[in-house]
Formats: C-alpha cells, sequence, structure tokens
C-alpha cells in the first residue's frame, strides 16, 4: 500500500513552532505578526512592564535592608553607650574634656553632613545628566529614522519615474 505525499506531508520546523502547546488540554492561541520588528516590539513592551512593576520592589527591599543596617547600628552605640557611660563614670572625667570633645564630634559630624548633600547633589546632577543623554539620544534616533524614510521616499520616487 502506497501513502500520497499529500497525506504524510510534514509540516516545516517553523509551521511546527507555531503550534506548540503549553497546556495539553487547550489550544494556544498563536498571535498573527507581521514582522519580526512587530514581536521585537511586543517582547520589549512586556518587558519594560515586568521591569517598572519590579522597580519599587526593589528599591522596598533596599529601604528595608537600608533601615534595618541603620537601626543595628544605632542599637550598637546604644549597648557602647551604657558600657562606657559605666566606665567613664568611674573615671570621673572633666567636664571640659567632655566639652572639648563633644564640639571635636560636632565638627565631624557636620563635615560628614557637607560631604552627604555634595554626594547627593553629584547622584541628582548624575541623574539629571544621563535623563538628558537619553533625551538627545532618543531625538537623534527620531531625527535618524525620518531621514532614512525621506530617503527611501526619495529614491522609491526616483526609481518609479
Amino acid at each position: 500500500m502506497q501513502i500520497s505525499n499529500a497525506k504524510t506531508k510534514k509540516k516545516s520546523e517553523w509551521e511546527s513552532l507555531a503550534d506548540i502547546n503549553l497546556d495539553k488540554n487547550k489550544a494556544q492561541t498563536v498571535k498573527k505578526y507581521s514582522s519580526v520588528f512587530d514581536i521585537w516590539k511586543d517582547n520589549t513592551h512586556k518587558l519594560i512592564t515586568k521591569t517598572e512593576y519590579q522597580t519599587p520592589i526593589y528599591l522596598q527591599a533596599y529601604n528595608q535592608v537600608h533601615a534595618e543596617f541603620l537601626h543595628s547600628i544605632d542599637n550598637s552605640f546604644g549597648t557602647y553607650y551604657n558600657w562606657q557611660k559605666q566606665y567613664f563614670d568611674k573615671m570621673k572625667i572633666d567636664q571640659k574634656v567632655i566639652n572639648a570633645c563633644e564640639k571635636l564630634c560636632d565638627s565631624g559630624i557636620n563635615n560628614i553632613f557637607e560631604l552627604m548633600n555634595a554626594y547627593a547633589n553629584y547622584k541628582k546632577f548624575q541623574a539629571n545628566l544621563v535623563i538628558d543623554y537619553m533625551k538627545v539620544g532618543n531625538n537623534y534616533l527620531h531625527w535618524w529614522m525620518d531621514m532614512c524614510g525621506k530617503t527611501m521616499s526619495f529614491w522609491n520616487s526616483q526609481l518609479n519615474r
């Protein structure tokens, strides 16, 4: 018995990829794209949407870790404070020494605050600079695509004469 080619026609690799079912009981709906760029655009949109959704989670997790870190440092100094108070109270340190130590510590803290403010301003400047560069890049990309379109239109008009 001979089987005709029409009955045994095998699907191409690309056609069989479209028939893959994730769930054996349900037929998978296959989107019809008109170009590869549509697929890329759709997947890029999905990735950006997922990233936008995940970003607050990452920021919240970082914020919680950072807050716990700062709490741990504060807790450590609280513990050290109790120990030092007992130790230094027994030494009967002169109040002038304590006042001088306070001035020294305040000066150091103020310097640290200035450095922290400078760093925060630097990070704001850096972020604004990156955003500005991205805007310039996007404007350049739009200009370039417009020029390519105009060039292609010109060539097509010259070929169709």
